[in-house]
This record gives C-alpha cells, sequence and structure tokens, in this order.
C-alpha cells in the first residue's frame, strides 16, 4: 500500500511540474500579446520596433486610413508604440504595431480640450479652436493650390488691405495727362 501510494504521489508531482511549465509558458505569452515598444527603424510600410530587450523587425504599423480614404504617415525613429502580437508566443515578428503615443520626445501639440492641432514640425501648425471655430495656419514654405475652381466665401486680405479695398482705389483712379495736365476718366473695365 505505501508503494502504491508513493506511485500516486510522484503522479501528482508529475502532473503538477507540468502544469507549472504550462503556466509559465501561458504566462510568457500572455506578457508578450501586448507590448510597449519604440521604433528603431522606419521604411514605407514596416518598422522595427524595441521592447525591453526584444527587438521586432519588418512590423507593420497602423495608419488610421488605408481604404477609398487613405492616409499616410511614416512613423518617426525614438515614438512609442504598442505592438500587438497577433500571433502570442516569444515570437514578436508577428505583430502590428500602433502609433501615436505621446513621449517626452514627442509630446502632444496641444492640451486643451477645445483645440485640434496638428504640428508638422519646423513651424508648420494647423490649429483648429472648436469653440470660436476659427482655423489658424502656418506654413513657413508657403501654400500652393490646385483647383479647377475657387470660391472664397470670405474677404480675401494681406499685410496691407483686403482686395475689395484694393478695387476701390483701382476703379476711381485717375491720371493726369502728360500734354494738358487734366485728370484722365476712371478706368473703362472696371474690376
Amino acid at each position: 500500500m505505501m508503494l502504491e501510494l508513493m506511485k500516486r504521489l510522484r503522479s501528482l508531482e508529475e502532473e503538477v511540474l507540468a502544469l507549472r511549465e504550462e503556466l509559465e509558458e501561458n504566462r510568457r505569452a500572455a506578457a508578450n500579446i501586448i507590448r510597449l515598444g519604440v521604433v528603431s527603424k522606419a521604411d514605407k510600410t514596416t518598422v522595427a520596433v524595441t521592447s525591453g530587450l526584444n527587438k521586432a523587425t519588418r512590423i507593420p504599423f497602423f495608419v488610421h486610413c488605408a481604404g477609398r480614404v487613405s492616409h499616410y504617415r511614416r512613423p518617426s525613429v525614438g515614438e512609442q508604440c504598442l505592438l500587438i502580437n497577433l500571433g502570442s508566443g516569444d515570437n514578436l515578428n508577428n505583430a502590428v504595431a500602433l502609433m501615436g503615443l505621446p513621449s517626452t520626445q514627442y509630446p502632444c501639440p496641444t492640451t486643451e480640450a477645445h483645440e485640434v492641432m496638428t504640428d508638422y514640425g519646423d513651424g508648420m501648425t494647423e490649429f483648429y479652436n472648436l469653440d470660436s471655430g476659427k482655423l489658424t495656419a502656418h506654413y513657413p514654405g508657403g501654400v500652393e493650390w490646385y483647383a479647377p475652381t475657387f470660391k472664397n466665401h470670405g474677404e480675401i486680405v494681406d499685410h496691407t488691405r483686403s482686395m475689395q479695398a484694393d478695387r476701390k482705389i483701382y476703379n476711381g483712379h485717375k491720371h493726369s495727362s502728360p500734354e494738358t495736365g487734366a485728370d484722365t476718366s476712371n478706368p473703362a473695365q472696371q474690376q
């Protein structure tokens, strides 16, 4: 009877050890399902990400739309991301990188609830105030518009005056005749 009891205890011990190994494997796999990482290299459609001591390469990165409407922004080296491991286990090369986590290197351009801002770098920003409806844009390299038609529903103004004020000046201006000194008539073609 003692021998049977010893065999049974040994069998139970082996089962507990097997369950312990399985539990450790599951814990390790669960720890790799979602990980915080940092981009170490960025290519056209993939990134290399370092997460702790692990490095995952050729990971596709998330863009917020990629269908009929699409958007592209290559991630920056040093940018934080979430790695979602689709294959589970220890191999992070089956992951997808979700970009856009603010960090000390890449902080939020604004944190106000009524402000929406995109900072493109090098002084180029677009800032929209949800309360006032005002859009403020800084384009240090200039702006080019390509459109078959253009409608302006507001006044176009430069640093001196509006286009309407320029029209009034042009339409009302006269010149003096060089021969007689008399004023000429207003321009025949009004603007």
